[in-house]
């Protein structure tokens, strides 16, 4: 299956709603009044085993490290600088090179108590301060800044205000069926969760990875968690399927850049 190639908006740019704006789909992008204060976090702490020589999320699509297309768009839709959790001095040092120095990108190294994804996101949610994070792969170089609004506006429509905390977790005013305000939002798919283009309360992360094993991941951190909002691809902008895309190995990267799917 092909995908057909889009534009994306400048990431060079200090990021404003027009940038993100810019991208053609059907849904707005996120405004002040509806986008959840969220910090977009990037992880790029795994070994790349599976993609040969060099970190992957060095290796370029159309002449761009794929470390900063993803950094690039998640800072122009959260409007402020990402956060990039790294495993080694060496890997913060290497990919600190690849991204413009006016971007202000803050890096954390993983948890080392924990392994994975879930590592990283353990980090990012104690340097953190916004009630929101919204997490991320640095191997998905067609993150697509409507499929990310669309799920910020999930939950904003979820939350009667922009607390964190116990607050968050009590019922939401806005909210006429009574539900909870969910502790993350995560699309889900034919192949199943996507946690990894999905919102996690910074607070829930805090307050739950103390009970994880050092081996979980980010399916045992939801699967703690009462009131997960799963959104379908269907209640979604048609870019999402190709927004979770990621690659692992040189050949999903060379199929990307031909412009066909790659699916995991």
């Amino acid at each position: 299956m092909t995908r057909e190639r889009q534009d994306r908006p400048s990431r060079t740019d200090p990021p404003t709603a027009a940038s993100v704006s810019t991208v053609s789909d059907t849904t707005a992008a996120p405004t002040a009044p509806t986008a959840p204060d969220a910090t977009a976090v990037v992880l790029a702490g795994g070994e790349s085993t599976r993609f040969g020589h060099g970190h992957k999320a060095l290796a370029t699509l159309d002449g761009e490290p794929l470390i900063r297309r993803v950094v690039g768009t998640l800072r122009a839709v959260t409007g402020r600088p990402p956060i990039v959790a790294v495993r080694t001095v060496d890997q913060r040092e290497r990919l600190a090179a690849a991204l413009p120095t006016t971007w202000d990108v803050r890096f954390v190294r993983d948890d080392p108590s924990l392994s994975g994804p879930l590592a990283g996101v353990a980090a990012a949610a104690d340097a953190a301060t916004t009630p929101w994070l919204f997490v991320a792969g640095c191997d998905m170089p067609l993150l697509e800044p409507h499929a990310v609004a669309a799920l910020f506006e999930r939950a904003a429509s979820r939350d009667g205000d922009r607390g964190d905390g116990e607050h968050a977790r009590s019922v939401s005013s806005n909210d006429d069926r009574g539900r909870l305000k969910p502790p993350a939002v995560v699309p889900v798919s034919g192949h199943g969760r996507e946690p990894l283009h999905a919102l996690y309360r910074r607070a829930t992360v805090r307050e739950n990875v103390s009970e994880l094993a050092p081996d979980d991941g980010l399916g045992a951190l939801l699967d703690r968690l009462d009131g997960v909002e799963h959104v379908g691809f269907d209640a979604l902008p048609e870019s999402v399927d190709r927004s979770v895309t990621n690659v692992n190995t040189r050949t999903e990267l060379a199929r990307v850049a031909a412009g066909c799917e790659v699916r995991r």
